[in-house]
């Protein structure tokens, strides 16, 4: 069980596929209640990755419970109408496999892993942790006490900490701007009744649920499986705030004690439907993927002034962000933002090379090429895909739309997206006497 913290790391939302036709393996059955259940069988391998996805992520938590969805996700592990805590491990034992949950702003959802012979037993598990969740009186206080480790963990690196502050800085009024994991004093308010409301209100809705297997799978015994475990589940009883937040240039600084300041430079990115995607993400690595970018050449290999420089694209269904991310040290604070906002302008005023954008998209083709070889992506790949489009996109069709962009699709991305007064900041380090609020 683990929250999904947007990181700075390479992240993928620009696979998310136009809706062009059906999917050359992908095989769909919508249940007569709106279940969705997505299959691709491959014959060339003998594992199988499973997973049941809501779309009623860390969004739907309301106010005054924020963190609920994820301390839910805990929950769901701990013990079912036919399964105590010690059976699911039993259970998760008996596959061979692994499985998990993850917790996303807009998503939550479980996965397994493990052989085709086990698949069904897999999938029947996943089914019992969803639905069938009891959420146990003795074990909320327990789990609440790791889900505030958790959450102390994560703020006690200021590495991971800053991150978890970009949406709530840019985004501070919208519901995607909330803390995904809550806060201690949220996480403190909840418990086994709110927990089993919450489940039953969000996540046992039949439109909201969508099943996906890939790797050594039967589409119509998956189809069967799930109609026995979800013919009781019917729509949503309430509904969800989909409205797109507002972006805001404010700043965090958080000043605590430290080696290094670890900082986020946030724009304006793009919703993950948009139709800018895939140029978004060749400007994005342009500017601060690999060895060859431009971060990385002018900071740390010219300079020497962070170990840790990149940028990633996070992308909602509304609205998205833009971030660089680095780390270096307090002296060195100002002359790396001044030198990243330098790079901001370059791209603006010339855009990028020729070269620069055909390197970016082989490193993009490549790293989807390499991806889409795992039954665990290819999983994840169809479920968001019907999530954000209703439809699967094939792999050499997303390899396309990234052969496309041009460098002058890329220079306009930028003119128009970023820079100006359209930036926010975050950064955790150490700021004594520069105005940073204490923790």
């Amino acid at each position: 069980m683990f929250a999904r913290r947007e990181r700075w790391r390479r992240q993928v939302t620009w696979m998310n596929p136009q809706p062009e036709g059906p999917g050359p393996h992908v095989r769909k059955t919508v249940l007569p209640n709106g279940v969705r259940v997505l299959t691709e069988r491959l014959e060339h391998v003998n594992s199988a990755s499973l997973g049941l996805w809501s779309t009623s992520g860390s969004r739907v938590d309301p106010p005054g419970h924020e963190g609920i969805t994820h301390f839910l996700e805990h929950m769901l592990f701990k013990g079912t109408a036919t399964r105590s805590a010690l059976e699911i491990g039993e259970a998760i034992d008996d596959i061979g496999g692994y499985v998990n949950g993850l917790t996303d702003r807009e998503q939550m959802h479980l996965f397994a892993r493990t052989t085709g012979e086990y698949g069904e037993a897999a999938l029947d598990l996943l089914f019992d942790l969803m639905l069938r969740s009891q959420c146990p009186e003795e074990d909320v206080a327990r789990e609440r006490e790791v889900v505030l480790q958790e959450i102390a963990h994560v703020r006690d690196s200021a590495e991971e900490w800053v991150h978890e502050l970009v949406p709530q800085t840019a985004w501070p009024d919208h519901v995607l701007g909330r803390p995904l994991m809550g806060t201690d004093d949220s996480v403190g308010a909840i418990d086994r009744e709110s927990l089993l409301r919450h489940l039953a209100d969000q996540f046992h809705v039949s439109g909201r649920l969508v099943v996906t297997g890939v790797g050594r799978v039967d589409h119509e015994r998956i189809v069967a499986l799930t109609q026995k475990n979800t013919r009781g589940l019917g729509p949503s009883a309430s509904g969800m705030d989909t409205r797109a937040p507002t972006f805001l240039a404010e700043q965090t600084v958080v000043t605590r004690p430290g080696e290094q300041v670890h900082l986020c430079l946030v724009y304006p990115g793009i919703a993950g439907t948009d139709e800018a995607r895939h140029t978004f993400a060749v400007l994005d690595t342009v500017l601060g993927g690999g060895n060859s970018s431009r971060l990385f050449q002018e900071i740390r290999e010219k300079r020497g002034l962070a170990y840790n420089i990149g940028s990633y694209v996070q992308s909602y269904q509304t609205a998205g962000l833009f971030v660089i991310a680095a780390g270096t040290s307090s002296e060195n604070f100002q002359t790396v933002v001044g030198l990243i906002e330098r790079e901001i302008e370059r791209l603006q005023a010339d855009g990028p090379s020729e070269d620069e954008v055909a390197r970016a998209k082989v490193q993009l083709k490549v790293a989807l090429a390499l991806a889409a070889e795992s039954t665990g992506f290819r999983m994840q790949h169809i479920a968001l895909s019907e999530i954000y489009w209703g439809r699967v996109l094939s792999i050499d069709e997303i390899a396309a739309g990234v052969d496309g962009v041009t460098s002058e699709d890329a220079h306009e991305l930028a003119r128009s997206v970023l820079g100006g007064d359209r930036r926010a900041l975050v950064a955790v380090g150490p700021f004594d006497g520069e105005g940073g609020r204490h923790e």
